[in-house]
């Protein structure tokens, strides 16, 4: 197993290096850096102020019910109860099939940093959890995947909570991308897994977390959905001061220009109101306020402040959080102590602490997931044998090519010197110009001028030429970014996990643990074992 930093591969923003460099003009925006010890510190201070346990265990017990739970997991589920235990969380969108390969990543991440933690002390108990976002209602993010050249494709007419969708129409989806894989172990258990999730339950809700269940079970991995009425009572003070004083706006606006001001990107702006509705016909919109009257986008719904807040009361399960207030509402009902996202859900997380204070709600440790890309034992004997680095696998062939080309050339490293003596030349006769009219002066510096443009165009042309004839370098280098899902962007953003050569699921979802370094903030790069 190797690594090579996270700023070597060029993929990370500048928030994010500065963030793990723990650089000081950031540290306002977050609690504690997710060091070790500072997971044990952040644990002793939500402990202190969790009060949702008793129905946030009854109501993870109910919907984890319909499942056969494993050991490991009845183990874990036991352990909710008690008053030393919190979780370490990363949640996800319900992606067909599970969507790129990072959603194993973010999982087994917060599995290892669980094992790892309760191996290290007896004091709190860590629950790995994953949360279900059920709620989320764009529908094109979440509806195929990619299977060697293929998008795996789901058509379908929805525009409401993702969880609550159909699964008609996925055994015709299934079957045409069942019939690429050839004949064998591998085919057979992605059979299985379709069969018992997405073929046997009617909603996406229910699939997904049995698929999730079939993947992770002898894991310990928890699963939580917050499409949940009892769940939402929790939620119920908060949403109120949601819609009576837009509290989210008010504190997350400063925070946004604050992470301007230093020159940072920011991921998602604040509603006045951070709350959609959900309507009888499953539709989510909007809930706006005018001049004291609460309009539903896009429908005729409409309230009077009396109204909404006795619907709210009535009928919390109608509300749903939007991008801001959804992270709250998973702290709110969690014992939770660290999330773990990707790059641009971190960078978002930054602009919600100050809203986070005003709520009185624990802000987690915010945890970049690991990234890994993933090469076979052929792959890596072709980038030896190709003379890569690790870090070349992350730029593109052309780019690598010119580099080796100018390299190896002979002519390359004499063309500095001749551009240095044109220059003496011209500044010789600028001296001399000196002597002279003004007018002379001025057509020595227009020829300067020229001439140099001139040999920039002529170095260009060689680097052209030299790469020509590296025309076949340029193919296997290409042939091999490509074979990696890395020619165009990084490989854990687009293969899916039933893309990759392995014969056992178990074992491969062991060498992906295995691979994971919960602690650190590195891009690792490992070699699979094509017989696992």
């Amino acid at each position: 197993m190797e690594a090579i930093s996270l700023k070597d591969s060029n993929y990370f923003s500048e928030l994010m290096l500065n963030y793990i460099n723990q650089e000081e003009n950031l540290k306002e925006f977050y609690h504690l850096f997710p060091t070790k010890d500072n997971y044990i510190t952040q644990a002793h201070n939500k402990l202190k102020n969790y009060h949702n346990r008793e129905v946030f265990v009854q109501q993870i017990k109910q919907q984890l019910s319909g499942l056969e739970l494993s050991k490991k997991q009845e183990k874990n589920l036991k352990k909710l109860g008690e008053k030393n235990t919190v979780t370490i969380t990363t949640g996800h969108q319900l992606n067909l099939f599970t969507g790129p390969i990072f959603f194993f990543y973010k999982i087994l991440q917060v599995i290892k940093a669980c094992k790892e933690l309760n191996k290290e002390q007896d004091e709190i108990n860590y629950v790995p959890m994953f949360w279900m976002a059920t709620e989320d209602h764009d529908f094109e993010e979440i509806n195929h995947y990619k299977y060697s050249d293929r998008i795996i494709h789901w058509t379908k007419e929805f525009g409401g909570p993702v969880g609550r969708l159909s699964t008609e129409g996925l055994k015709d989806v299934f079957e045409n991308f069942l019939m690429l894989i050839p004949n064998g172990n591998k085919k057979s258990k992605l059979e299985e897994l379709i069969n018992e999730s997405y073929l046997t339950h009617d909603n996406l809700t229910d699939a997904t977390r049995k698929l999730v269940h079939l993947l992770f079970k002898d894991h310990g991995l928890l699963m939580i959905d917050g499409d949940d009425k009892e769940l939402k009572k929790l939620m119920i003070p908060t949403f109120e001061e949601e819609l009576i004083q837009s509290k989210s706006y008010h504190n997350v606006i400063p925070q946004n220009e604050k992470l301007e001001k230093l020159g940072y990107s920011i991921q998602v702006n604040p509603r006045e109101i951070n709350l959609f509705y959900i309507n009888e016909d499953n539709s989510r919109e909007r809930i706006i306020e005018q001049d004291g009257t609460y309009f539903v986008n896009n429908t005729s719904i409409k309230f009077t402040q009396e109204e909404i807040l006795k619907d709210l009361h009535q009928n919390p399960d109608k509300f749903s959080p939007n991008v801001i207030l959804r992270p709250l509402y998973q702290e709110t009902i969690l014992p939770n102590i660290a999330y773990v996202g990707g790059g641009g859900e971190i960078a978002y997380w930054f602009q919600l602490k100050e809203m986070f204070n005003k709520f009185n709600v624990d802000f987690p440790l915010l945890v970049l997931r690991n990234s890994l890309l993933i090469r076979t034992k052929k792959q890596h004997d072709k980038q030896l044998k190709l003379n890569l680095s690790n870090q070349d696998l992350f730029s593109n062939s052309l780019k690598i090519t010119k580099k080796r080309s100018i390299e190896d050339s002979e002519i390359a490293p004499e063309l500095p010197k001749l551009e240095e003596e044109l220059k003496a030349i011209f500044n010789r006769l600028e001296n001399l110009s000196t002597l002279t009219s003004t007018s002379f002066a001025n057509m020595i510096q227009a020829q300067r001028t020229k001439q140099l443009k001139g040999f920039e165009k002529i170095k260009k042309r060689l680097v052209h030429a030299e790469v020509k004839q590296n025309e076949d370098l340029l193919i296997r280098i290409e042939q091999l970014l490509k074979s990696l899902s890395q020619q165009n962007g990084l490989q854990e953003r687009v293969k899916n996990f039933s893309d990759f050569d392995y014969v056992d699921l178990s074992n491969f979802i062991d060498f992906i643990e295995e691979s994971l370094q919960p602690f650190e903030f590195e891009f690792v790069i490992n070699t699979l074992n094509e017989e696992l």
